[in-house]
């Protein structure tokens, strides 16, 4: 009896020794079978497509049109009609010197002109009366030709009388400040009561129609650009309304202050951008068609260089490739890779050639 028990404790034993050999996690497996291990990975697809080569810079924004408006005769100011900040329109008063001392020269000049043409008119009738006296014989000739010389230099006396009137004319009309363009007056430097001598400065107007805009680049890129390149503007006032452009010159001074390079942009004001104001430039340097592109967390360094996993079957495999630009987020991809090809994204740095794959999901 006692021989009977040991036997069949042992029995049970053996078989629970058994049970857990081929019970693993909840798979049941053989004896000597082992769970190949899996590196969980997120792929992606080598794309293609057509990258730009730029550079980019932050400038200003400047007005084309700035006139310094000046006195062009001398007087005293006796009105200004706009004031600092205000929008005028081409041709609008601005101020008014005192013109009284050449309204006087005109309305002398135009009596001078009124006396001549009635002296003229005047010596036309005697001409032609010693004219029809001439044909009769009742006059010498001496007479008549004294008749035409008298009405000739009449002629040229009225002549001058009119030049002398439109020089009064011009000059009275001097006295008005006239705006030559439309903007903003930005500054004002005198008041009513000066005193201004003919090429001082009254006003300054600024014109926000055409705009420059001003990129500086550092030097060490100043070979890189070329008149003609496409530029693509925006500024933090409007962010909404961009503007694309080409670069219209580019100075051929490198600034002393800073040691840049500026490029010049000039533009029609596409709706609110203002003068003085900050611009954001970039300028497209090169474009290259046809480029394959991953993301940049699927290239990995190894001893060997630069690595891509390409995924063939859930297999890893390792694949050396040549880098070129990097665009965000994404990596140009010059020699090494083909359109189309499936790779390891995030867990690529964990993986070595031929390492088995377990994909969790694909980045687009």
């Amino acid at each position: 009896m006692l021989t009977k028990k040991i036997i069949f404790k042992s029995a049970m034993i053996t078989s629970l020794f058994f049970l857990m050999t081929i019970t693993v996690n909840g798979t049941v497996h053989g004896a000597d079978e082992k769970k190949e291990k899996t590196t969980p990975i997120t792929i992606s697809t080598v794309k293609s497509q057509t990258i730009l080569i730029t550079e980019e810079s932050v400038g200003r924004i400047e007005a084309r049109f700035a006139p310094l408006i000046s006195a062009e005769e001398t007087g005293l100011i006796i009105d200004i009609f706009t004031e600092t900040g205000r929008y005028v329109m081409a041709g609008d008063l601005l101020a008014q010197i005192d013109n009284q001392a050449y309204r006087l020269a005109e309305d002398a000049r135009k009596a001078e002109v009124q006396r001549l043409k009635s002296l003229i008119a005047n010596q036309k009738k005697t001409v032609k009366r010693y004219q029809n006296l001439l044909t009769k014989k009742s006059i010498p000739q001496d007479r008549m030709d004294t008749a035409d010389v008298q009405l000739a230099a009449l002629k040229d006396q009225l002549d001058a009388a009119k030049a002398g009137l439109a020089d009064s004319t011009r000059r009275k009309g001097k006295t008005q400040c006239i705006a030559p363009i439309s903007g903003w007056i930005e500054k004002r430097f005198v008041t009513t009561g000066d005193f201004v001598s003919m090429g001082k400065p009254l006003f300054q107007i600024t014109s926000d129609k055409k705009l420059r805009i001003v990129l500086p680049f550092p030097e060490s890129v100043a070979s890189k650009f070329k008149k003609g390149q496409k530029v693509l503007l925006n500024t933090p006032t409007t962010p909404d309304i961009p503007v694309e452009s080409t670069i219209s010159k580019i100075r051929p001074s490198v600034n002393v202050g800073n040691r840049a390079v500026e490029v010049i942009v000039e533009i029609d004001n596409p709706g609110s951008w203002r003068p003085g104001a900050s611009a954001n430039g970039t300028v497209i340097i090169d474009t290259k068609p046809e480029s394959m592109m991953v993301p940049d967390k699927s290239v990995i360094r190894r001893p060997a260089g630069e690595v891509v996993y390409i995924i063939d079957q859930h297999i890893a495999k390792e694949r050396v490739v040549t880098t070129g630009v990097r665009i965000g987020d994404f990596l140009e991809i010059i020699d090494g890779v083909r359109k189309g090809e499936v790779i390891a994204v995030f867990g690529a740095g964990y993986l070595t050639n031929n390492a088995r794959v377990n994909v969790q999901e694909k980045n687009e």
